[in-house]
């Protein structure tokens, strides 16, 4: 008998658990209504095609922090010496539940109530196609989407988030607990699970993935974030971990428990500051490369392909394709291409513009909405550029948008126009009382520019301050469709109000250190993904410059108070007041500019069965995943 069960028996009484917040209607990107709204539908031979929508690799908070990611008090000494019945052992209560003291949660249901088709044949090799190279075979050091979703076959979390519902599911964890305030956070560990190499996986190897986070020397872009949230981590034993909290967080099962777990066996003696480096995480020495997942590491050619093998022993049993190929193609366009002639098996991020082309064909196209957002950032560290200090002008930049236009226009209607910080399938979506939402008003960006002192002084067309022209360059992704023509149709809008930008197409993975190392911009637009919980502090916080995605150097006491307070409120209807107050004050100051919230049309061949395109959990069952001989 696990020994949480153990505990569970020695409970007193059982009250009910609060179900989380998601669940009562919003839960990840774009649903504040009905969770089911997520676009999983199963593709399996004979699928039909449906319309879907196009974009591309993301700086992401963990969610998966990349890509399929997303507890209680331990029981008192007394309660440890005593001997349970089977009578006593608890209740079973509500899958996902979460929080305030209510005894013990088990797990939940890892096939998310789905049916999957019996393979008719065994092994086989499936192939993905992405735009981006991965940068890292190291969760701790992984900031970008295309990494995540490659160790997504590789490694596992403790906490797993039901795409269909948005409820934490344990996966290395098969049950948690919390205290009355959420303070403190017990999860008890599956006791049936093996690292690659064989070693079992226990409660150090938690606490180590953990308290690497928390070093700002191993350099993780969640090291603010966490830091702010965990005030330790305790080993209660192999298969109990704790975490201390510095305040109540009701999220916490899919806000901090959505880490990618490593090996203390493989990284314990690791100087965090040599990590990004080594071998394992740099692909050079496969042998540290270590998961619990259904794969592991193969091999990683630079800018071609990483691959990762069926591993013979994984705890929910071996998988059903004996490769797993993650290919990196050179745009959108080549991906869509290579999805039609079979090259590809999978592809996030078919071209918007090709959608109808597959219909008819052996690809299905499934439209999947999205907990993120495409945004721009300008720096607002006079150190780095002078430009961006008066609010009138960031503001100004975005009335002179019509994103109504460039959405139907250039995403050919696969999203929509941002109202706020919160992507609509979060419960937390409120468009309703964001108080701005920035209309397409160019004569009021012209005036704000001129109350701002920026007018065109010399003639040439450019707007000018204290000797300063208003021109500036612009970065962003190279390779992704749709932002590279929203830059060029940016560009012509902001030349119509004086202002001179130069656009910029940069590989992901360098763009992805320029706004998290270096901050060597001016402006740049990129996407994000957010995990299941609402929390954004990982972007607005003040202590996230440096150590989290606030890379445009933002700082607001007031915002940070209410990301608190939030954190902590468990009446989801304060929480959501708290989060529109908050992004009111975002809608004020603008420090980067919510352009739209996306949609990501995702092509399958039929010949794959069980796959569920999901942006939010897209490798859940990928050990159930089959290719037809």
């Amino acid at each position: 008998m696990p020994k949480w069960l153990k505990y569970a028996g020695l409970m007193m009484l059982i009250v009910l658990i609060m179900p989380i917040l998601a669940a009562c209607g919003d839960d990840d990107d774009e649903e504040t209504a009905d969770t089911t709204a997520v676009a999983t539908t199963a593709v399996d031979s004979g699928a039909g095609t449906t319309p879907t929508a196009a974009e591309e690799e993301e700086a992401t908070a963990p969610a998966e922090a990349t890509e399929a990611e997303e507890p209680e008090a331990s029981p008192t000494e007394g309660e440890a010496m005593a001997s349970p019945t089977e009578a006593e052992e608890p209740e079973a209560t509500e899958e996902g539940s979460t929080g305030e003291g209510t005894g013990i949660v088990e797990g939940g249901d890892l096939t998310f109530g789905q049916t999957f088709d019996e393979p008719e044949s065994d092994g086989g090799i499936f192939i993905e196609g992405q735009i981006a190279d991965i940068s890292t075979l190291m969760p701790v050091v992984t900031d970008d989407d295309a990494s995540g979703d490659f160790q997504s076959t590789m490694f596992e979390s403790l906490i797993t988030v039901d795409p269909f519902t948005l409820q934490p599911v344990g996966l290395l964890a098969e049950a948690w607990e919390a205290n009355e305030d959420n303070s403190v956070w017990t999860l008890y560990l599956r006791p049936d699970v093996t690292w690659h190499d064989g070693e079992p996986f226990t409660a150090t190897d938690v606490e180590l993935t953990y308290n690497l986070h928390l070093d700002e020397a191993t350099g993780s872009s969640y090291t603010a974030d966490l830091s702010s949230k965990i005030e330790s981590v305790e080993v209660v034993d192999d298969l109990t971990i704790t975490f201390n909290l510095t305040a109540p967080l009701v999220d916490f099962l899919t806000d901090v428990a959505v880490y990618g777990i490593i090996s203390s066996n493989v990284w314990g003696d690791m100087d965090p500051a040599l990590i990004k480096e080594d071998g394992g995480a740099t692909g050079e020495d496969p042998s540290r490369v270590v998961g619990t997942g259904p794969f592991m590491f193969e091999e990683w050619i630079t800018g071609d392909n990483a691959k990762s093998v069926r591993y013979e022993g994984y705890w929910q049993g071996d998988a059903a394709l004996d490769e797993y190929i993650y290919k990196v193609v050179p745009d959108q366009a080549a991906g869509t291409a290579q999805l039609k002639t079979g090259e590809i098996d999978f592809f996030q991020g078919v071209s918007n513009s090709e959608v109808a082309s597959f219909e008819g064909t052996d690809v299905s196209v499934i439209p999947a909405d999205r907990l993120s957002f495409t945004f721009y950032g300008t720096n607002m560290d006079p150190e780095k550029t002078p430009l961006f200090q008066d609010v009138e002008v960031r503001q100004a930049l975005l009335y002179a948008l019509d994103r109504e236009a460039m959405v139907e226009e250039i995403a050919y209607g696969f999203g929509q126009v941002a109202v706020g910080t919160m992507p609509p399938l979060s419960w937390a979506y409120n468009p309703e009382g964001i108080e701005n939402p920035y209309p397409y008003d160019p004569e009021l960006a012209v005036s704000l520019l001129e109350q701002a002192g920026w007018t065109d002084t010399n003639g040439d067309g450019v707007v000018d301050k204290d000797g300063l022209e208003m021109s500036f360059t612009m970065y962003t992704n190279a390779g992704n469709n749709v932002r590279e023509q929203y830059l060029v149709v940016i560009q012509e809008y902001w030349r119509a109000i004086g202002v001179e930008m130069t656009p910029q197409l940069e590989d992901f993975g360098a763009l992805v250190d320029r706004i998290t190392e270096t901050f060597d911009f001016e402006v740049v637009l990129l996407g994000f993904g957010w995990s299941a919980a609402p929390d954004q502090s990982a972007m607005w916080a003040t202590e996230s410059y440096g150590g989290g995605f606030n890379f445009v150097k933002y700082s607001n006491e007031e915002v940070d108070a209410l990301l608190e307070e939030a954190n902590a409120e468990s009446d989801q209807e304060v929480r959501i007041e708290l989060y529109t107050e908050m992004q009111n004050i975002l809608a004020e100051e603008l420090p980067m500019a919510i352009l739209d919230f996306p949609q990501l049309p995702t092509g399958v061949n039929n010949r794959v069965h069980n796959v569920f395109p999901s942006d939010i959990n897209t490798y859940w069952n990928v050990h159930t995943w089959w290719v037809e001989e």
